[in-house]
């Protein structure tokens, strides 16, 4: 997911062109593309002239357009609005974003569609700030349809910032991650996908948690699907996970972030069609439990031998190798293999879970290289002094 926008993907979209030359040209592109409609008939201000034209943006915006000439019409009609008058500006720029969003393009418009969204997120006035919300509303549904969230130039510290400054309600936020969470979703972009419903999670409170039971449900099995996912226990501090604490599922999630592999066997035993109902694959949960297992069996351990991997992970005497060299690339743990002492030397693993133990025995740790360096830098000041 990117994390800020460059300044150099927000292009000028504002006109030289006189108003009037300007929409001459814009009812030249209208009638060229398919409008029945005539701006010479819509008198009055330019803002009746420019409603005119988004409403016809629905009866032009077709495929035979390249998407450069179109960019460059959409840009245009962009910069007439800017010239609406503050207090009556942001109706149109309203629909203009959803014109633009709703259009029956190819999935190969999209990304073009997104640069425009995504300039009129900028041009428009700084205190339209419900506006600019709903345009990056209909920016992020468009990528979802449109199945191009990667092509959006916009990153999630951004996106932050924005709903801080906008004063973005919760419910607002929560609609804007499902909707981000869906877009790369469809694009099979999993480790984005997850971290947004992350993200939407943490917006719920022990009040409002019951309302995201099932985004909650979807997070503990997408982070159990994902072959990159190993350390979980952060899920069980989230409010919506809470809520399901005693149900199946949580009772899997504990599995996957402290069990081992014959707690996980025991439960697919009896639970199985619950496995198979929730679009879990078996063998892979099998495989990512023996790796678990391995990791919980070398923590503040040196060494581990064959038979205890052979009885804990399941794995015959043939296998072992290849076993480690796959736990070596999850890159949670740093071993060799020594054959002929029929063990494996651990140098480092990573902790599966994070307890209150463990913030101490850090704590204690550091405490400890405090007094050494102190210690140490008496020594030294003490021999400096001596030598003079």
């Amino acid at each position: 997911m990117k994390v800020d926008i460059p300044t150099t993907c927000v292009a000028a979209v504002f006109s030289d062109i006189e108003p009037e030359a300007q929409l001459k040209d814009i009812e030249k592109f209208l009638h060229d593309h398919g409008s029945q409609g005539n701006l010479d008939g819509e008198a009055g201000e330019l803002e009746t002239k420019v409603k005119f034209i988004i409403d016809e943006l629905k009866n032009v915006l077709k495929e035979s357009i390249p998407e450069g000439e179109m960019e460059m019409f959409l840009n245009s009609v962009m910069s007439l609005i800017l010239l609406v008058p503050e207090d009556k500006i942001n109706g149109p720029i309203v629909k203009f974003s959803e014109a633009i969003a709703n259009a029956n393009l190819p999935e190969k418009y999209g990304p073009m569609q997104l640069r425009v969204l995504t300039n009129l997120i900028y041009v428009a006035p700084e205190r339209s700030t419900g506006e600019k919300y709903q345009i990056l509303s209909d920016l992020i549904k468009c990528a979802r349809n449109h199945r191009c969230i990667n092509a959006v130039s916009i990153g999630i510290n951004q996106v932050k910032k924005w709903i801080k400054d906008w004063k973005v309600s919760t419910d607002q936020v929560q609609d804007l991650y499902r909707n981000m969470h869906e877009a790369y979703a469809t694009t099979g972009d999993s480790v984005n996908a997850l971290q947004l419903l992350l993200e939407l999670l943490g917006t719920y409170t022990k009040e409002t948690a019951l309302k995201a039971r099932t985004d909650a449900e979807k997070c503990i099995i997408n982070s159990i699907n994902d072959p990159n996912v190993f350390v979980m226990d952060h899920l069980l501090l989230l409010e919506p996970v809470k809520v399901l604490e005693g149900g199946t599922i949580h009772k899997l999630l504990n599995i996957f972030v402290s069990g081992r592999l014959q707690d996980y066997l025991e439960f697919y035993a009896s639970q199985k069609a619950f496995i198979e109902a929730q679009g879990v694959k078996h063998d892979r949960n099998v495989t990512k439990m023996r790796v678990l297992t391995f990791l919980q069996s070398a923590e503040n351990q040196k060494e581990v031998t064959f038979d205890t991997i052979e009885k804990e992970m399941q794995i015959p005497t043939d296998e072992i190798e290849s076993f480690i060299i796959e736990a070596v690339r999850t890159k949670m743990i740093r071993c060799k293999i020594d054959h002929l002492a029929r063990k494996v030397i651990i140098d480092s693993t990573v902790q599966r879970t994070f307890t209150k133990q463990h913030w101490t025995s850090l704590k204690e740790k550091l405490e400890a290289w405090k007094t050494n360096l102190v210690m140490i830098n008496n020594n030294l000041k003490t021999i400096v002094s001596t030598t003079k």
